[in-house]
């Protein structure tokens, strides 16, 4: 809640007018203000009377440096900073909402989607922010506020860098708030020395406040709490079972047997976590699927291969195609079995799918319509013709961005990856005046590509050159360099992010190689597209993109099954038929006492007691439909058509009968053979 402005507070902070106080802190006093367009912001500035102590001028420069560097999932934005200011300030996007904390005192403990979203939210908000070398150390409910419903993290006023050298709290002060605090938290000395499994911790207690309206070890007094954060179990019977699990987890007393931020949201983010986890809105699961892959920073040394309750790195159901159908079905194989009989009759040896990346991977030869579909804009076009083609019109005029050169193409399912990541494709420049791009780390969702932020790589016949294209400041330049790449001919373009820097490769050649300077770009979406010049059209061809999360280009290894033979358990993230085209991800069927045996899940979880739990391996495949497919379905008759070791569909069906669209992930699994790297059979499964 805002109060009126006291007679001692600035009228003006830099180029802001402020209007009204929100709130002070040990550091300072946060305004409501407006900048010089009219937006509201919120303005942290240091309290006049530590303006000039090193230590605290030490402490908010640190903050200002990591605030930036912390993408805005699930966070209030950071949008500007001047730490050299008489009195140094913060400006973050103000989110005009109340806090939890308001929240459940006027209308009583959260429940159903509420509940769910704000575990979402407040995980996705930790992913990012820990991705950034951030440990935030104050979460509480009064540090997530609602913007229209979805719950965001403000106030790194305490937070701190990962690294052990770059802390600026003396040796006896302890930051935070008691009933969310780590045991590891109420030892000054290891205070130094936190992890971001305190964060997780704190997690876990406001994740209890905000289901029961009270914290999980709260007592008659601080002696009291701190001796329960010590010593006693977590008070989380009233919370649905699926979030008791989790919140016990993340309130474990030793930081290196808690979950990650980013394994808490691949455990909640997976349909079916548990009967009462309900969908999320639309906008907060694009937000925390991004947060997923912003970093996966451990929450402390592992001891041992497998944690008591290590939560199992599951990928999340994301997306269904529009306009397409999509396939039902998988294969189950008996633990020990390696030889799985596929639909029809037939049988294939396969060994157990491991998964190799921590992030996304897809593989598009780019030869058919399917993950990067094509379309029609003002701007120009992408088509498939003997490739991927992106053609870009001659400048146009938006009324939002002025004049337009280029055409974006774009996956469907707006894949999200890490900041370190490596794009490898083949590229053919239509003509002398053509250039192909390749947009890295781009922000917003796979329905806003025209708009979003993101770096720009662009290959010309003469010279390469790396941009950032933010809408807060357009088009910088940041490194261009001469070098031919003749049109006509197909090229093999690399492109490798690591941390802050990038570097293209052609042919194998070192292009160029420079640092990445915005620092709200940090991960984000891949899109392939051309590039206009001299008031001429741009037509780059593209094919063979090979994506991955991760600097290693090896790594994961390209499936040899795009070129072979195999038949295997798949996710199904579309299967058209009519186009010949299917998108899809290798899964492993594990039965539940496998699953929670290799992912150190405890013996009681509701998990365990699954006849069968689906890993996905985190590596999506875009491959060609045989000209004759088979489909197997058991609809008609699921005792006949039913493989009863299997439960593997045996009787074909046209496929207009077998297909279905669904956001389930049962109906999205299948089983699928393929021959000579083309689906020749999907069979659906019958899990009764």
């Amino acid at each position: 809640m805002a109060d009126p402005l006291r007679s001692t507070d600035p009228r003006t902070i830099g180029r802001y007018r402020t209007l009204k106080r929100l709130g002070q802190g040990g550091m300072g006093s946060v305004y409501l203000a407006e900048d010089p367009h009219g937006r509201l912001v919120a303005v942290k500035v240091i309290r006049p009377e530590f303006a000039h102590e090193p230590e605290f001028r030490a402490r908010f420069r640190s903050e200002v440096n990591r605030a930036r560097e912390v993408p805005p999932f699930c966070t209030a934005e950071v949008l500007d900073a001047d730490p050299d200011h008489e009195t140094p300030y913060l400006v973050v996007e103000y989110v005009d909402g109340p806090s939890l904390s308001e929240v459940v005192a006027e209308q009583g403990p959260l429940t159903g989607g509420s509940l769910h979203g704000v575990a979402v939210g407040v995980a996705a908000a930790l992913a990012a922010i820990h991705g950034a070398g951030v440990i935030h150390r104050d979460l509480k409910p009064r540090n997530v506020l609602f913007a229209l419903g979805t719950p965001k993290v403000i106030d790194f006023g305490i937070a701190r860098p990962l690294e052990p050298t770059s802390f600026h709290t003396r040796a006896e002060e302890v930051v935070g708030t008691l009933a969310y605090m780590a045991p590891e938290r109420l030892d000054p000395e290891t205070d130094r020395h936190l992890s971001p499994g305190v964060d997780v911790f704190a997690w876990g207690a406001v994740v209890t406040y905000a289901g029961t309206g009270r914290t999980p070890f709260g007592g008659d007094s601080p002696a009291v709490t701190a001796a329960r954060i010590l010593t006693q179990p977590p008070r989380v019977r009233d919370l649905p079972p699926y979030l008791a699990e989790l919140v016990t987890a993340a309130l474990e007393k030793e930081p290196e047997n808690r979950p990650t931020a980013p394994e808490l949201l691949d455990r909640l983010l997976v349909t079916g976590a548990g009967p009462s986890a309900p969908p999320l809105p639309p906008d907060l699961r694009r937000s925390a699927e991004a947060a997923q892959q912003s970093g996966r920073y451990q929450t402390g040394p592992r001891k041992r291969a497998g944690r008591r309750r290590l939560l199992g790195v599951v990928a999340a159901v994301t997306a269904t195609a529009v306009g397409v159908a999509v396939g039902a079905g998988m294969l189950l194989r008996p633990a020990g079995d390696e030889t799985t009989p596929s639909a029809g009759g037939a049988s294939t040896t396969t060994a157990p799918m491991t998964p190799t990346t921590t992030g996304s991977g897809v593989f598009d030869s780019l030869t058919k319509d399917g993950l990067y579909n094509s379309r029609d804009t003002d701007f120009g076009s992408c088509a498939y013709q003997r490739g991927l083609r992106a053609t870009a019109k001659s400048p146009a005029t938006d009324p939002d961005f002025g004049d337009r050169n280029e055409m974006r193409c774009t996956d469907f399912l707006g894949t999200v990856y890490p900041p370190n990541q490596t794009v490898s494709v083949r590229a053919t420049l239509g003509s002398a005046t053509s250039c192909a791009a390749i947009w890295f780390r781009a922000t917003g969702t796979a329905e806003s590509e025209e708009r979003a932020d993101a770096y720009r790589v662009t290959v010309c016949p003469d010279h390469v050159t790396l941009i950032s294209d933010t809408a807060r400041i357009g088009e910088t330049t940041i490194a261009t360099e001469e070098r031919p790449t003749p049109s006509g001919t197909a090229h093999l373009l690399q492109l490798t992010v690591v941390d802050d820097e990038a570097t293209v490769t052609i042919d194998g050649d070192a292009a160029l190689r420079a640092p990445l300077t915005e620092n709200n770009l940090v991960s984000g979406r891949v899109m392939f597209g051309s590039v206009a010049v001299s008031e001429k059209r741009s037509v780059v061809t593209f094919t063979d993109a090979e994506l991955r999360s991760g600097a290693d280009p090896g790594v994961p290894a390209t499936p040899g099954f795009l070129a072979g033979d195999d038949a295997f358990t798949a996710r199904t993230d579309m299967v058209y038929n009519d186009g010949r085209v299917s998108v899809f991800e290798q899964v492993e069927m594990l039965t539940g006492a496998e699953y929670c045996d290799r992912f150190g899940l405890a013996g009681n979880a509701p998990k365990c007691d699954d006849d069968f739990v689906p890993v996905p391996s985190g590596i999506t495949v875009s491959l060609p439909i045989t000209a004759k497919p088979k489909y197997f379905d058991f609809e008609a008759d699921p005792k006949k058509c039913t493989d009863p070791q299997t439960r593997a569909a045996t009787c074909q069906v046209p496929f207009s009968e077998y297909a279905v669209v669904s956001d389930s992930v049962r109906d999205s699994l299948a089983h699928i053979t393929i021959r000579d790297g083309e689906v020749v059979s999907v069979a659906a499964l019958n899990l009764g």
